[in-house]
């Protein structure tokens, strides 16, 4: 397939299975709302609900310290006093919360 030095080609482009597409004669500018719509797309990009409430949880988290500094004195002195009692029904009861949060955002 010949090039031209310091132009463009404008022959076809073979797609593969003896097909060809037709090269536009002005790359420079957006396809026409014909164009657009012979090909089924608008060049819009929409967002989904959910990558909406992902990208809010994230900011969400971002805005949250990494560590609750109070939190973590609170259950080392438990620790080291002996009194740091654990809870498995609350921490299955808080597992399945979590599960369930998760699906809403689904």
């Amino acid at each position: 397939m010949p090039t031209k030095i310091g132009g463009f080609d404008t022959g076809p482009v073979h797609v593969g299975g003896g097909r060809s597409v037709k090269r536009s004669s002005d790359t420079s500018h957006s396809s026409s709302s014909s164009d657009a719509a012979s090909s089924g797309s608008t060049g819009d990009a929409h967002i989904t609900d959910s990558a909406r409430k992902l990208a809010d949880l994230e900011q969400t988290i971002q805005a949250l310290p990494a560590v609750d500094s109070s939190r973590v004195a609170e259950v080392s002195s438990s620790i080291q006093n002996g009194t740091y009692k654990i809870n498995p029904e609350r921490i299955a009861d808080k597992l399945l919360q979590s599960e369930k949060d998760l699906q809403k955002l689904v």
